[in-house]
């Protein structure tokens, strides 16, 4: 498979997965209908998201790595895929919620060769192969390297030298946002981040020249593309990356 293929295949399941989601009302999204691999509580529109990725993944010879199923599959490619990322916004008609699917040649990211994010809500579009584009159009992370500046964090304490701090409720388009430039920095130190959340993101991020890194500025690309992962992360453009890791995170 290559970047040309998984991004058609990408686009399938995110036209499938929008019409599925679309067709159940917004009361009753959030129905409880089971428990995920996750071990976290899977709403109806989880459920019903993930059944319509797997309608065209199923038909691929791919290794799945999902949120609520778990691992599926036993094809060479390998896709971290969550279904629905950003399940509360979804289920309250809050317009950031996402799929995104990442592709690896390995169970390691570093072996990545394509991420896929798309807004359900709105059909905004991010993909990335050698470089990374938003509805067509290439992106490049802003050039800001003041920390005064505009920051997603997972969730900040005291103080902080930030311009202005917001949280969106959906990992993959946040590291998106700040590939695209709309954002100067993506933190989420926590340590409860997993791989479908953010590796597609973190693709995207890095090929709109992002630096990614854990909380101690060590790369997160021997990472594994498993159920058990878990991550923290800190992504933003090079010159204020090393700021953040040592004033901010490090602190």
């Amino acid at each position: 498979m290559d970047s040309k293929e998984a991004l058609s295949i990408s686009r399938e399941v995110a036209k499938r997965v929008k019409k599925a989601v679309n067709s159940i009302e917004i009361s009753k999204r959030n129905l409880n209908v089971g428990m995920g691999k996750d071990g976290t509580p899977t709403k109806l529109v989880d459920r019903v998201a993930e059944e319509a990725a797997f309608e065209v993944l199923k038909r691929e010879r791919v290794t799945i790595v999902s949120e609520e199923a778990g691992v599926v599959g036993e094809g060479d490619v390998v896709v971290a895929l969550d279904p629905l990322d950003g399940t509360f916004n979804a289920t309250r008609g809050i317009p950031i919620y996402s799929v995104s699917l990442c592709f690896s040649d390995s169970f390691k990211l570093k072996d990545t060769f394509f991420g896929y994010v798309y807004n359900l809500a709105t059909s905004t579009e991010y993909y990335a192969d050698v470089s990374a584009y938003k509805n067509g159009n290439s992106i490049r992370v802003s050039d800001n390297d003041s920390l005064y500046c505009n920051a997603i964090v997972y969730y900040p304490k005291g103080l902080h030298p930030f311009k202005r701090i917001r949280v969106f409720g959906s990992a993959a388009l946040e590291v998106c946002f700040v590939a695209d430039g709309s954002f100067d920095c993506f933190i989420d130190v926590r340590g409860h981040l997993r791989v479908y959340d953010i590796s597609a993101g973190v693709y995207i991020a890095e090929r709109a020249g992002a630096v990614v890194s854990d909380d101690r500025g060590m790369s997160i690309k021997d990472k594994k593309i498993d159920m058990e992962e878990r991550f923290k992360i800190v992504v933003a453009n090079k010159n204020l990356h090393k700021k953040l890791i040592d004033t901010v995170v490090k602190r």
